[in-house]
């Protein structure tokens, strides 16, 4: 019988949000953690959807992810996570490298709560669009959705190179982030960007006005708090 407890942590938010950076933080700050990259489950290049406006393909529609795949994924965690423990996980896409933005003395300021939290594993589930699925939210223990404004968003996707996919490499075309990254985040989010339609049990975590030794100190804390 499994006796050691094991919590799940849902990171969501639109693309360039600050989400993966949250998740190698909590990563280096834990105990013992799994990390599920919601990117790993893309489908194939050629089952990408289509925009009809644009002709474009849309990677950032809810039907360009398995979710099934993803939720069975943290459903084996949750039975077996002593073997994910000891596996060697695939290295976050974070092209920014914001996980490198908290000093020593931030992690020492964390240090003292992290000691409350030793025993239990976590499964850091990240990716963009994990709110809009039922099931893979259902799945989520904790749930912290990871916004900033558009100009910043837009910015900071313009900034990257881009992004492996399953068979080969993808640069936004010209004019993506307008046409197709936003407005699709809109689309599938809206519930989580209406105050009277916001599950209560997601915390809003806005990277505009929240610094990211905040940002990973409200975490903890919510942690800290559910746990001990």
């Amino acid at each position: 019988m499994q006796l050691t407890k094991v919590v799940t942590i849902g990171i969501s938010g639109p693309s360039c949000s600050g989400k993966t950076t949250l998740a190698l933080l909590l990563k280096k700050l834990l105990n013992r953690v799994i990390v599920i990259n919601q990117d790993e489950y893309f489908k194939s290049d050629d089952q990408i959807p289509i925009d009809e406006n644009t002709g474009l393909a849309n990677w950032d529609s809810p039907a360009a992810i398995d979710f099934k795949s993803l939720n069975e994924a943290i459903d084996k965690a949750r039975r077996d996570p002593f073997a994910l423990l000891t596996k060697k996980e695939k290295k976050l896409q974070n092209n920014h490298h914001g996980s490198d933005l908290m000093t020593k003395q931030d992690f020492n300021d964390i240090s003292d709560q992290l000691k409350f939290l030793e025993d239990i594993i976590f499964i850091i589930v990240e990716g963009f669009l994990l709110f809009c699925d039922e099931d893979v939210c259902a799945n989520l223990d904790n749930k912290f959705f990871v916004t900033a404004s558009r100009q910043v968003l837009k910015k900071r996707r313009e900034s990257r190179p881009g992004y492996k996919t399953l068979q080969g490499y993808w640069v936004d075309p010209p004019g993506y982030f307008d046409q197709i990254v936003y407005p699709q985040y809109l689309l599938w989010n809206s519930h989580l960007l209406d105050p009277k339609t916001i599950d209560p049990s997601i915390q809003i975590l806005n990277t505009d006005n929240t610094s990211v030794k905040e940002m990973t100190t409200v975490v903890i804390n919510s942690l800290t708090q559910n746990y001990t």
